[in-house]
């Protein structure tokens, strides 16, 4: 979990270090393109396992993957590094409060509170950054909420549909939609960002696999803690990467959120071993 969680941290990095210039469709789509290859190497080691192909909430899982990436990569691109990767883990907040409504599942008054502390942390850091950044604040909270739905609605998708095949749909989804509405910004001149965007995908897919394989292999309330360590990649990747500072009111947000995941995890039930996610 903790080197899934670097990876994914690096992956966002390389983006905006190397990629920025390139336009969000190509900067997804030739990504999505390297997270296949690394899905497609999986299945092959795990099996070709292609439950269906089609359904409505199949369907409805890849367009909240698609619209939380789309609106994560522009955050990234515009935002501060730090705030949009902290605000973005929100997505498990928003998840655990409209699990009552999409799965049934019962909200306790240790979510309810452990989500209004995350909130809190996450108005916090919005706070700080509002005036400099206008209306593209809203970015990290759209991909927190669209993460929220890729969450949910692979738990209503069930044991059925493996994880690999979860994501080589999504990213198959991302590369239609990339050449759909970004055909005219393609660009070729800039082999370094274009290098940089494959990298990131080859360690995207990497993250989810090693992810997915902690969840599935260990008790989620022992290993779903240490996906906070991307706070902590993000923090430092921030500092020594992008110089940024954090200030006092950062550190704060980043406090109350961290909390609240932690109390989340904490009230976790384990997972059944070999269990796709």
């Amino acid at each position: 979990m903790i080197a899934g969680a670097f990876l994914l941290v690096l992956n966002d990095a390389l983006i905006k270090l190397y990629a920025s210039d390139l336009s969000t469709t190509q900067i997804i789509g030739v990504r999505a393109s390297a997270t296949v290859l690394v899905c497609l190497m999986v299945m092959a080691k795990t099996g070709w396992a292609f439950p269906r192909l089609w359904g409505c909430d199949l369907l409805i899982r890849t367009g909240f993957t698609i619209a939380n990436v789309f609106a994560f990569v522009a955050a990234v691109i515009a935002l501060p590094f730090s705030l949009a990767v902290f605000v973005d883990m929100t997505n498990i907040l928003f998840a655990a409060m409209l699990a009552a409504w999409v799965l049934a599942e019962r909200l306790s008054m240790l979510k309810v509170v452990s989500i209004l502390t995350g909130m809190a942390g996450a108005g916090v850091l919005l706070s700080v950054q509002v005036q400099g950044a206008g209306w593209l604040i809203v970015l990290p909270v759209l991909s927190a909420l669209a993460g929220a739905g890729r969450e949910l609605w692979t738990r209503k998708l069930g044991p059925d549909f493996s994880a690999s095949f979860l994501t080589l749909y999504a990213a198959v989804g991302m590369i239609v939609v990339a050449l759909v509405f970004g055909v005219q910004e393609l660009a070729f001149d800039q082999p370094w960002a274009l290098g940089a965007t494959l990298v990131a995908g080859c360690l995207q897919g990497a993250a989810m696999v090693l992810m997915t394989y902690a969840l599935q292999n260990g008790e989620v309330s022992f290993v779903a803690p240490f996906r906070l360590t991307a706070l902590v990649w993000a923090a430092l990747i921030a500092w020594v990467v992008f110089a940024e500072t954090l200030t006092v009111m950062d550190f704060l947000g980043i406090t109350l959120i961290a909390v609240a995941l932690l109390s989340l995890s904490k009230g976790a039930r384990p997972s059944t071993p070999n269990q796709p996610v």
